[in-house]
Order: C-alpha cells, then sequence, then structure tokens
C-alpha cells in the first residue's frame, strides 16, 4: 500500500498546473480537510501556499545545472580549436 503523502504527491504532480486545492486533496485521498496539511507537510515535493492550495516545490538547481554544462561546453569546443 502507498503512503497518503505519496498518493498526494503523484496526483499533484499529474494536474495540469501542478496545483491542487485542499478540498480536492481531500475529497481525491477521501480523508478529512484538516488532515492534508499534515501530509503537505510529511511531504518533500509539496508546500501549502496560503490555507487552500497545494503546489509542487520547483528544484532550482536545475537551471544553474543546465548553464553550467553549457558553459563547460563552450570552453571545451573554444580550448579544442586552439
Amino acid at each position: 500500500m502507498i503512503p497518503l503523502q505519496v498518493e498526494l504527491q503523484r496526483a499533484v504532480k499529474a494536474t495540469k498546473d501542478e496545483a491542487m486545492t485542499v478540498e480536492q486533496a481531500a475529497e481525491y485521498l477521501k480523508v478529512h480537510p484538516d488532515y492534508i496539511p499534515v501530509l503537505v507537510a510529511k511531504s518533500d515535493d509539496l508546500k501549502m501556499v496560503g490555507n487552500d492550495a497545494i503546489i509542487v516545490k520547483k528544484d532550482k538547481t536545475n537551471g544553474w545545472l543546465l548553464w553550467a554544462m553549457v558553459l563547460v561546453l563552450f570552453f571545451a569546443i573554444a580550448v579544442g580549436w586552439e
């Protein structure tokens, strides 16, 4: 059986906007709406916005990693041409 916080995380990530209201989450998981903030607190990938919305946390390191790889590739090509 999958833990409820993992089910919630998958459900929120599967939505178009990667966001869900507390009421939608409670209805999806068939639990009381007061229990949803507890599940969000247990999940590393979700966060609450206000008291009624759940969103997916965005990892900001991916952008920096991509630019670092492009920069290294650029210098590797520049040094290779000499």
